[in-house]
């Protein structure tokens, strides 16, 4: 059985979308990319993972499932 161990990052926005349709709009992917960031700062306050990765996992746009989960509950509040 093949599990999947990550996730794309792009998800948290459709899971967004979903919720509410403005997030649907183009114009709402430079707030997307702050929400990430705010996520990032969280994560590296409670020393998580370094700076590197983050920056690194938003270039390849996902994330280990763990960390996904995390940045999921945290966009969704």
């Amino acid at each position: 059985m093949n599990i999947v161990k990550k996730k794309d990052i792009t998800d948290v926005l459709n899971l967004l979308a979903e919720r509410d349709p403005v997030w649907k709009h183009p114009k709402m992917l430079p707030k997307f990319k702050v929400l990430y960031l705010g996520w990032r700062v969280k994560e590296l306050r409670h020393q998580v993972r370094s700076k590197l990765f983050y920056t690194l996992s938003w270039q390849r746009k996902w994330l280990p499932i763990e960390d996904w989960r995390r940045f999921r509950d945290y966009a969704m509040q």
